[in-house]
């Protein structure tokens, strides 16, 4: 098969037309199937704290499955969120770029670096984090470190 097919067949496959660029094809790519192949933990919820997304790279950091991840609220994930507190796209807003403590399917806490939203507008009801894994970091620094997993 020459390599003029190949290329058929790839484009074919990804239902791209053969003279469409790659920043026209970039345009149309639904953002959910990015974010899920990401190897970088994303979760995306609500002001009211229920998971509208949460990829396998998240799944798997926190030890659930993506059907639990699905059931359960941000408030039952991300300690910094109180069942009090109202609005929690402003608290994570607030604790962007903070290291903050998750809750482990396992039973304990785990660090991790919590990003600013890649939603920025004013008013925005939807967060889409980034979280960062610290449990490694913290586990190579000294035993009376806070950061480690309890």
């Amino acid at each position: 098969m020459g390599s003029q097919s190949a290329l058929s067949v790839t484009d074919k496959r990804r239902g791209r037309p053969r003279d469409e660029s790659a920043t026209e094809f970039l345009r149309d790519f639904p953002a959910l199937l990015a974010l899920g192949r990401l190897p970088v933990p994303i979760l995306a919820v609500d002001d009211a704290g229920e998971i509208s997304f949460a990829n396998e790279a998240f799944a798997a950091m926190v030890g659930y499955s993506s059907e639990d991840l699905a059931t359960m609220t941000a408030q039952s994930l991300v300690l910094c969120i109180a069942p009090a507190d109202s609005g929690v796209v402003a608290v994570l807003r607030e604790h962007a770029s903070s290291v903050i403590r998750l809750f482990h399917a396992d039973g304990w806490t785990m660090p991790a670096l919590l990003s600013d939203s890649v939603l920025i507008r004013d008013g925005e009801k939807l967060a889409v984090v980034a979280f960062t894994d610290l449990t490694e970091i913290a586990w190579d620094r000294s035993p009376d470190d806070g950061l480690l997993p309890g």
